[in-house]
């Protein structure tokens, strides 16, 4: 067998299937992969690919004793990325299963001429992809054993966290939508980020959702949270939002709005136009109903909610969101201003909105030890615990606000592990998976750059 070949080992029940297999990917083929071995038992598959160093999997999943984690453990093993492709039978719902769990193509059983000849291009190109995400900054690996002994003993808690800030443009969204990629991504968590900013939303902008998805919006389930107080004849009995026992928005309701973006999270999407903030349902009791409801719904959803919120406590949804968070990370630059308004907002909210002062954590983004304020001086002026200090990013943060993509995914700079520390006060275990994917996904590795070269140009 060549070097160059890439080997393919086959986890199938029926031999005719192999023998179809075997006229297209026997020994001396030209297709550039070449059959390694055939199991039928599912507990093989593992050990057989990972001892044959094969490159590709294709696995009925009708086998006795097949493991379905068994394809994400190949896909990040740690000597190269083993895909896996699917062979489908025709009964079940095996297809959507399969994808589900990380194969990355598929044929249809029984397996014909047809079928096995598009396996060659199929082959090829998966594992091309594997190893460019292999190689690529975004890789992001399993959690190791230690780890995933920590996350089993639940060495950790499910939150609620409130991103704000009393002055605009120190960088709050920014904060938020990093913070929630590192739990939701990178950790993959199950993750809710709302961008629920009165003064209207960047966060579909700055996560690159296309235009089909943003009627998807927080102020498209507001409308569902009233038209569902009207039905249900709660105006007539007294009853608006959270004074009533009965629930108003279920969970499906919920999980309709909510718009996918990568691994475990998921974004409501923020006002697509600033004058959306002014509609009824978002003021006084209604708006406070409506933003206790869904915190509600949305927690009983997720590990982690993290919310995008505007600057204005008079918001009656900002106020709520503020009063129901289980943490508030107070985001301030390092300015005489923004010191100055950050206090003053605060000592109003604690004296008089009487919020919980104990949840309150400082956020310092876009530090510089030359700006001429000390860390210690901001967090003795506004007797508040720092929770983390973001160095300034300039270019690089605009950079990843117009791609369209976290910094935190595709960085493993200064500024991405400052927003991973603050994470970690959340579920400390992230710590260690990002030094985990700095291993495996940060350094360029010659051998898979080598081989990717390869495969793309020919030795």
């Amino acid at each position: 067998m060549s070097d160059q070949n890439l080997k393919l080992l086959l986890a199938l029940r029926q031999w005719g299937d192999v023998q179809q297999l075997n006229a297209i990917f026997g020994p001396g083929n030209e297709n550039g992969i070449e059959i390694v071995t055939w199991t039928q038992d599912g507990s093989r598959i593992f050990s057989d690919a990972t001892s044959l160093d094969a490159d590709i999997v294709l696995i009925d999943p009708t086998l006795p004793a097949f493991e379905a984690n068994d394809i994400q453990r190949l896909y990040h093993h740690e000597t190269k990325p083993i895909v896996t492709l699917g062979a489908i039978p025709p009964q079940g719902d095996w297809g959507s299963r399969l994808y589900q769990l990380g194969i990355k193509g598929h044929v249809n059983l029984p397996i014909g001429e047809a079928q096995a000849r598009a396996l060659v291009a199929m082959g090829h190109k998966a594992v091309q992809d594997a190893l460019r995400e292999r190689a690529s900054p975004s890789y992001i690996p399993q959690v190791s054993t230690q780890v995933a002994q920590i996350i089993a003993t639940h060495g950790w808690e499910k939150s609620m966290v409130a991103v704000w800030a009393a002055k605009g443009g120190v960088g709050k969204s920014t904060i938020s939508e990093n913070l929630a990629a590192v739990l939701g991504v990178i950790a993959n968590r199950n993750t809710v980020l709302i961008d629920a900013n009165m003064a209207g939303g960047n966060t579909h902008i700055h996560l690159g959702f296309p235009e089909s998805v943003i009627a998807k919006n927080i102020a498209a389930l507001a409308r569902r949270y009233q038209m569902n107080l009207s039905t249900q004849g709660y105006r007539s009995a007294g009853n608006v939002g959270m004074l009533s026992a009965q629930s108003v928005l279920s969970p499906s309701e919920v999980q309709g709005h909510l718009t996918p973006f990568r691994n475990n999270l998921r974004v409501l999407i923020g006002l697509p136009k600033q004058f959306m903030g002014g509609d009824e349902y978002f003021q006084g009791e209604l708006g406070r109903g409506y933003m206790h409801e869904l915190l509600a719904v949305v927690a009983s959803m997720a590990d982690f909610v993290v919310m995008d919120l505007g600057q204005d406590t008079n918001a009656a949804v900002h106020l709520q969101a503020l009063r129901d968070a289980n943490y508030v990370f107070v985001v301030i630059n390092p300015d005489a201003a923004s010191v100055r308004a950050t206090g003053e907002v605060m000592e109003t909210l604690f004296k008089h909105v009487q919020l919980d002062a104990k949840k309150f954590r400082l956020v310092v983004n876009r530090f510089h030890p030359e700006h001429g304020i000390a860390r210690k001086d901001i967090v003795n002026a506004l007797q508040m615990p720092e929770v983390g200090v973001v160095p300034d990013g300039g270019p690089k943060v605009t950079a990843s606000l117009n791609r369209g993509y976290p910094l935190v995914i595709d960085s493993r700079g200064e500024i991405a592990r400052a927003i991973v520390s603050i994470a970690s006060t959340l579920y400390p275990p992230v710590s260690q998976v990002w030094a985990h994917r700095g291993k495996l996904g940060g350094e360029k590795s010659e051998g898979l750059g080598k081989k990717l070269t390869d495969l793309v140009f020919g030795a």
